[in-house]
């Protein structure tokens, strides 16, 4: 992994900072080509910044953008290996994000929450409200096939996702509210900048299956 910060000109060798991120983003990088870069650029801001972001033009890579204060810095990783579908755990406890509307603040907490649905053999967990409705998963949005329609949750605690906007600028997506329990009874998928959309196989955890 490289590490380099922004100097309001170049990004220039660091040091790991001090701080946990205000804001993130990241993207899968193939051969030089990004899909839905003007999305991620959006998203996070600081266009001069995103104007200096380079990865190696060979290879699959997952850069990550981070926003500390008024730093900004760029971590150019290696892809991970890339899933075809995906099993998601349930977890018992409610979304225990603090700013769920902003991908940064709380990377450690959705971390631990993956790790444990690998311990339980998923791959990622659904983040659900004490109301028991679904709001995404801890790292990719969340959709369903109802009536032939593709739908996603309708709910305040969810971050703007670019794969969902990126489906909605070649198809029609609609959204409502879903809780666990119904959501389980359709045929679901999960989306991310770095897996694409990939069908949900198996459920675990706190399942109604």
């Amino acid at each position: 992994m490289t590490l380099l910060r922004w100097d309001g000109a170049a990004l220039v060798p660091c040091a790991e900072p001090g701080t946990t991120p205000d804001r993130v983003d990241s993207w899968l990088v193939r051969d030089g080509y990004v899909g839905n870069w003007h999305l991620h650029r959006e998203r996070f801001g600081h266009p001069e910044f995103m104007n200096a972001v380079r990865v190696p033009a060979e290879g699959a890579w997952f850069p990550r953008v981070e926003k500390h204060g008024d730093e900004l810095y760029l971590r150019i990783r290696p892809a991970p290996p890339l899933r075809t579908e995906t099993v998601l755990w349930v977890p018992p406890t409610p979304d225990p994000r603090r700013e769920p509307r902003v991908k940064g603040p709380d990377l450690e907490v959705l971390g631990r929450l993956r790790e444990q649905a690998q311990e339980f053999g998923a791959d990622d967990a659904l983040l659900w409200t004490p109301d028991g409705l679904v709001a995404e998963g801890a790292h990719c949005a969340v959709a369903w096939w109802e009536d032939g329609r593709l739908m996603v949750p309708e709910h305040p605690r969810q971050l703007p996702s670019t794969t969902v906007a990126a489906t909605r600028e070649r198809r029609e997506v609609g959204t409502r509210p879903i809780t666990v329990e119904e959501l389980q009874t359709f045929p679901v998928w999960v989306g991310s900048a770095l897996h694409g959309w990939t069908p949900v196989v198996r459920w675990v955890g706190k399942t109604y299956l």
